[in-house]
């Protein structure tokens, strides 16, 4: 990809606004299909990215990349999941807690997302928030669910798993 879409791209992550993603997905559909080569931009892509960056220790690159996987997919609650997950291993508590929130928001009772809020509640000692959420996933996804289970877990042990 050449590096002025990219920057483009990473650009459009700090906005807020879908008219820009809309241009951006525009204009890397130009960008592919003039250059042949490339594989399209998608969310996937960008969340591979970002968990390569944080790795590499690149913390600001992660973050821009995560956000410009929440531009190409704003209704698919996974961005917004990993984003979170990514404050939670940084020990941001309040962003962590803005993004699940952002991935229920988009998909009401996604587990993941309401696993990572009952840890963050478990983590602030706030148990009877964390039952509230293991209650949630219990109606959304059952006792089958791997969530569930940790969360259970967490509620059982008083730590996170």
């Amino acid at each position: 990809m050449n590096r002025s879409l990219l920057g483009f791209v990473l650009a459009a992550g700090l906005a807020s606004s879908s008219a820009v993603a809309v241009a951006a997905q525009e204009t890397a559909d130009a960008t592919n299909q003039a250059e042949g080569s490339e594989m399209a931009l998608d969310a996937p892509k960008f969340l591979q990215a970002a968990e390569q960056a944080a790795k590499d220790g690149d913390m600001d690159g992660a973050i821009q990349l995560y956000q410009s996987a929440v531009i190409y997919a704003p209704g698919d609650p996974v961005p917004y999941e990993r984003l979170a997950e990514f404050y939670v291993h940084v020990d941001q508590p309040e962003l962590a807690l803005r993004y699940f929130s952002l991935a229920l928001d988009a998909q009401p009772a996604y587990a993941p997302a309401l696993k990572g809020l009952a840890l963050l509640d478990i983590a602030a000692g706030d148990r009877a928030g964390a039952q509230a959420q293991h209650e949630l996933l219990m109606h959304s996804c059952g006792t089958s669910c791997p969530e569930t289970a940790q969360v259970e877990k967490a509620l059982n042990s008083g730590a996170k798993p």
